[in-house]
């Protein structure tokens, strides 16, 4: 009796720790992957990754995305079309600096695919991203929530 009540206690333990240990290290970016809709495109938020970025109390985030033109025309769409909302309420707009900034006119069924890059204070552990386009108002509220990954 007195054995499988160890042998339990460790199986619950070991249980315990390999949840402990899975969950460690993982982004819990719910948006990452969805699709929203606005002006005829359908856009996926692809990826987020941390960057290294010049100024000591700033950090860099590249933003990959996936455009679809669902329209029936030519439609643009570019790194410049997105903002990084803090929980401050500020938003940040595209590192203009960086020349891998995706960006450029989709012809009618293809898609975009590129990264945007966008410099937010350091202390930022969730953001949400904003389409906002320069060219065009939109009509849909197209946001995604997503977590800051870490170093």
């Amino acid at each position: 009796m007195k054995k499988n009540k160890i042998w339990l206690t460790l199986f619950i333990l070991s249980l315990s720790l390999m949840l402990v240990v899975s969950g460690c290290g993982k982004t819990t970016s719910d948006d990452i992957g969805k699709t929203r809709v606005a002006n005829n495109l359908e856009i996926t938020l692809a990826d987020i990754k941390l960057k290294i970025s010049n100024n000591d109390k700033k950090q860099m985030i590249q933003l990959d995305f996936d455009v679809k033109n669902v329209g029936k025309e030519t439609a643009g769409a570019g790194a410049g079309d997105f903002v990084i909302q803090t929980k401050d309420g500020k938003k940040h707009r595209m590192y203009g600096l960086n020349a891998n900034n995706f960006g450029d006119e989709i012809p009618a069924g293809k898609i975009l695919k590129g990264p945007g890059f966008y410099e937010i204070p350091i202390d930022q552990k969730e953001v949400t991203i904003i389409y906002e386009p320069y060219s065009q108002e939109t009509t849909e509220n197209v946001k995604w929530t997503v977590t800051v990954p870490t170093k």
